[in-house]
Parts: structure tokens; sequence; C-alpha cells
């Protein structure tokens, strides 16, 4: 029998969507925040290496342009980059957006289903990040490369909703603000 916690509710529907939500409801939250967390990093080794390969001037591009405002105190930076700006994202895209979509999916469909929820919300925060560096080529690449980050925090949300005892906004900000921290140290150490 699994504790309260690891439940999941709606199990009714079959689908590939419910499967992967049921499969992972069942994992420690703890281990799955982790386990979602080293994804999310490998994947950005290999997607920046992959653009390192075919786009070396984007690269040149980003590494001109600093992660950090050298200008402002550090401990301010991190607090922004890493704290305050996975909230307000988590708040704006797996919670938000995550339900309207949701809702109106629902509502078209006739459907309890997250599947479009999914794909909409990981787009909507990818398309979000393109404005990074502008809405042009360079744009493009960055939404490329925050697809999976952002598709790993809709499903950890998703989750999180169907879990009995869920809290898809402080889960999804923590491993938000974890993989945000990874590339703050990245750029402190190497940069």
């Amino acid at each position: 029998m699994l504790p309260d916690s690891m439940k999941c509710r709606h199990t009714k529907e079959t689908s590939p969507m419910r499967d992967i939500i049921v499969f992972l409801s069942r994992i420690d939250r703890t281990k799955l925040i982790l386990a979602l967390l080293a994804i999310d990093y490998m994947n950005g080794w290999v997607i920046w290496g992959l653009l390192h390969l075919f786009e070396p001037e984007f690269i040149k591009f980003v590494e001109s342009s600093p992660y950090f405002d050298e200008s402002l105190p550090l401990i301010f930076q991190i607090a922004v980059t890493d704290i305050f700006g996975p909230f307000l994202e988590t708040l704006i895209f797996q919670f938000i957006v995550l339900i309207i979509v949701k809702k109106c999916s629902d509502w078209i469909t006739k459907s309890n289903s997250w599947t479009y929820s999914f794909f909409i919300t990981s787009l909507l925060f990818a398309a979000a990040h393109a404005t990074d560096y502008g809405l042009n080529y360079y744009g493009l690449l960055r939404a490329l490369a925050v697809i999976i980050p952002g598709s790993l925090f809709t499903i950890l949300a998703i989750v999180e909703f169907e879990r009995e005892k869920g809290h898809p906004i402080l889960f999804v900000w923590i491993l938000h603000g974890l993989s945000n921290f990874l590339i703050t140290l990245e750029e402190l150490i190497f940069f």
C-alpha cells in the first residue's frame, strides 16, 4: 500500500501520459526531484555541447553576455536568478498557465487528460525564454535549449497536482531553483 503522499488521484483514465504520471507519482518525492535535476543538468551539457559544435557564433554571443550584471552585488543576483525568478516562473507557467490550459483542454476535449496541458505549457515556457536573446534565431536556439527543463518542471507540477498531498508550486520551485543554481555555480566557477 502506498502512503498518501505517493498516491495518484484519477487513476481510471488510461493513456501514455496517465501511465507516466502514475509511475512518477510512485517515486519518492526527493528521489524524483534529484532524478529530474540530474536529467536537466545532463541535458544542459548535451544541448550546449551540440550548440557549441553546430552554432559556435551563438555560444560566443552567450559567453560574451554575462549571466550576471557585475555592477550588482552577487547575493542580489543569486536571489533574483535562483530564488525569485524560479518562483515567479513556477507560479506563472507550472501553476497558472498549466491550470488554465488544463481546464480549457478538458472543456474542449471532454476528457480529463494532462497531455495537452503538458505540451502547451512546456512550449510556452520555452517561448518565454526565447526573449532572453531577442525574438530571432538566437532566441529560437535559447527556446530549444530550455524545452526539456520546461518539460521536466511541468511534469513535476502535474505529478504534484495528482498526488493526494501534492505541492506543485513548492516542489517545482525547488527543482527550478536548484537547476538555476547549478548554472550559477558553473558561471561563477568557469567564467
